[in-house]
């Protein structure tokens, strides 16, 4: 694989990763454009490039936009200490596609990889789907570093994927309409689940399938009803300050509001 090392080039290779929108001239958008929805990816106020939630480690890595020289800065969160988190700056490479996957060589800044240590980030050729267009999030399902290996949790119709300190949360929105809320707290074993093609994800430790959602101005929120216990996502829409928050009520009465660390939310086009 080669590394890129100019401006253009780099660019060239963003927009095969649907990575660069056509407004957007710079490296660091906060809207990303894909086939068939936009998505802002957030660590803080930080525009990122996606979410990787570990099935094969204890962690939940955020990997920000590469600049003009190709560095991203790969941030990794601890699910076994809360707050807990390291980062470390990558070079990305140029793609190397087979077989309907695309890889994309990770170097450490600073570092030469070789052959026994290559990291990469690991994608597919969306096409391939038997529904291509409910592929709304960066469809990113392997990531390959010094931090951690293997696979990230990736779905179909995923509308939401975020984490706090203590779990990830995820929401996926059926092309009928149908809203699912799943958490995957970080203090249950990992069991890993199998859906169709190249999905993967985990046994949830909470699951609500039911829900509905208002749109105002400013956020899109999400609410579902379980055992007594109302859940509200609130998560700013695009183009406005990004944040997003979980809040759980029980009789009326709210027990806690947390704000996600990091998240990704996908628009339908």
């Amino acid at each position: 694989m080669r590394s890129l090392t100019s401006a253009a080039p780099f660019r060239a290779a963003l927009m095969t990763l649907g990575l660069l929108g056509a407004t957007q001239a710079a490296s660091v958008p906060a809207l990303q454009t894909l086939p068939h929805s936009q998505v802002v990816t957030s660590l803080g106020s930080t525009p990122g490039w996606f979410i990787c939630d570990s099935l094969n480690a204890p962690v939940v890595s955020v990997m920000g936009w590469p600049d003009q020289r190709g560095l991203s800065r790969l941030t990794t969160y601890s699910k076994k200490g809360a707050g807990q988190f390291v980062y470390r700056n990558y070079k990305v490479g140029g793609s190397d596609v087979g077989a309907g996957q695309i890889r994309y060589a990770l170097t450490p800044s600073g570092q030469t990889v070789t052959s026994q240590t290559i990291y990469n980030v690991g994608s597919f050729n969306i096409g391939a789907l038997d529904h291509p267009e409910q592929a709304l999030t960066p469809n990113i399902v392997t990531l390959y570093s010094q931090e951690a290996s293997g696979d990230c949790r990736w779905t179909l119709n995923t509308r939401l994927l975020g984490f706090d300190a203590r779990r990830s949360f995820m929401i996926t929105e059926a092309p009928t309409g149908q809203l699912t809320y799943q958490t995957f707290d970080f203090a249950d074993p990992i069991r890993l689940t199998h859906p169709d093609g190249v999905q993967r994800s985990s046994v949830p430790s909470l699951n609500v399938v039911g829900g509905s959602r208002v749109i105002s101005a400013s956020q899109e929120i999400f609410t579902f009803q379980n055992a007594g216990y109302t859940y509200t996502v609130r998560v700013a829409r695009q183009g406005q300050p990004t944040g997003a928050s979980v809040t759980v009520s029980h009789g009326g009465k709210v027990v806690q509001t947390e704000a996600l660390t990091g998240y990704t939310y996908a628009v339908r086009r």
